[in-house]
């Protein structure tokens, strides 16, 4: 009995330790690696609070696996261009205060936001300067003890700006050009895939109907149906001969898969197979998807926009509110915002919910694997928002959520 409770005493201690960590404030902008740029003269590292104050702009320039607590940004914090970055971190709020918070949903920075001064923001690329293709820029989301299981990990823009721009894919999927036989391991496309690379991971849509689907599930983890979409990774990408009597242009490309296909996936006049891309180079993720998983969110009178992100292992499952891409009751105030070009897959809560929200475009993205709809509008009084050319793969049936 007396060790059980020096064991529940050493776990409180632990989270209490946790939850108080000290908070590292910047001193002036510059370098996260550069020890003068925070007010301790050190570099920020495991289990601390971070606050990039108002006024500071702060250049994320590392690889790095020191789980950061909490970033809390009142100024910018930008990520490098010139070089691969990582960042793991329990929660990344974006939002005026002087003091770090740890609430992962609730936001009061919509509340009053003052025009005067620049907004408080987290920029992985920006719309006119994505991150370059030769480099990586990856953030990942840790839960860490003492936080909020429903709410935490995850990024939330609260009244700031969050832009996160991977470098531009111009089609993100394509429709095959002829049949990809089972044992196959070149695909033949109906158009260039542009900006594609070797070792992108990519998915074959199932062209086969499935009629025993109802007596059991695709789902990850718990499948007892087979699954005809296949996950391959791109080794090769070569121009094919056109056949006889085809002129210049009639072809796309062809792609070498890893591994041969184990399924036919057909053409047939307008019905065909797509193949779809879900690698880009602008990365959010939860560092432990069969544990608990984060999200991420823009709320009310927030600002910026999505390009060429990839979402993946994110969304708690059975949770309102808590999906791989959130824009939360934001009414007209982020008019002119998109998501453009993003890969969300493996989500166990919906790819990108827009609820009570107006004016979007999502366009050209990927969805693959989600628990509930994928692409979710939650009230049904969204209006004049855009959905175009998205691919829509495997959206497994989930739990009824409240309200």
């Amino acid at each position: 009995m007396g060790s059980r409770l020096e064991l529940v005493v050493a776990s409180m201690l632990i989270a209490a330790t946790s939850v108080s960590a000290q908070v590292v404030r910047s001193a002036k902008s510059g370098d996260w690696s550069a020890p003068a740029t925070w007010d301790s003269g050190k570099v920020p590292t495991t289990g601390a609070k971070v606050l990039i104050q108002t006024g500071h702009s702060v250049r994320y320039d590392v690889v790095s696996n020191e789980v950061i607590r909490v970033i809390h940004v009142a100024g910018t914090l930008t990520f490098a261009h010139d070089r691969d970055t990582r960042l793991d971190v329990g929660l990344i709020r974006i939002q005026t205060g002087r003091e770090p918070s740890e609430e992962g949903f609730d936001c009061e920075g919509h509340l009053d936001i003052d025009d005067s001064v620049p907004r408080p923001a987290l920029e992985v690329g920006m719309p006119n300067r994505p991150i370059d293709a030769k480099h990586t820029a990856l953030i990942r989301l840790h839960y860490l003890a003492g936080m909020d299981k429903q709410s935490c990990p995850a990024i939330v823009c609260c009244g700031g700006r969050m832009d996160l721009h991977g470098s531009p894919i111009p089609r993100t999927w394509l429709p095959l050009h002829t049949t990809a036989k089972k044992g196959d391991a070149n695909v033949e496309l109906s158009d260039a895939p542009a900006s594609w690379k070797l070792g992108d991971r990519i998915i074959l849509t199932a062209t086969n109907g499935q009629v025993d689907a109802d007596k059991g599930t695709r789902r990850p983890g718990r499948r007892n149906v087979p699954v005809e979409t296949e996950e391959r990774v791109v080794k090769a990408i070569s121009s094919p001969r056109p056949a006889a009597g085809e002129g210049p242009g009639v072809r796309g490309a062809m792609i070498t898969l890893d591994r041969p296909l184990h399924f036919t996936h057909a053409v047939d006049g307008d019905f065909r197979g797509v193949v779809g891309n879900l690698s880009r180079n602008v990365i959010i993720e939860s560092a432990d998807p069969k544990g608990i998983r984060g999200h991420t969110m823009y709320h009310r009178n927030s600002q910026g926009a999505i390009s060429y992100a990839e979402f993946r292992h994110l969304g708690k499952e059975n949770v309102l509110g808590r999906y791989a891409i959130h824009y939360h009751l934001v009414g007209n105030t982020m008019r002119g915002s998109y998501v453009l070009g993003a890969s969300i897959w493996d989500s166990h809560n919906r790819w990108i919910t827009v609820h009570g929200t107006n004016f979007l475009v999502i366009r050209d993205c990927v969805g693959y694997q989600s628990v509930g709809h994928g692409y979710y509008l939650e009230d049904s009084t969204e209006i004049l928002n855009v959905f175009d050319r998205n691919l829509a793969v495997h959206s497994y049936r989930g739990k009824i959520l409240p309200k």
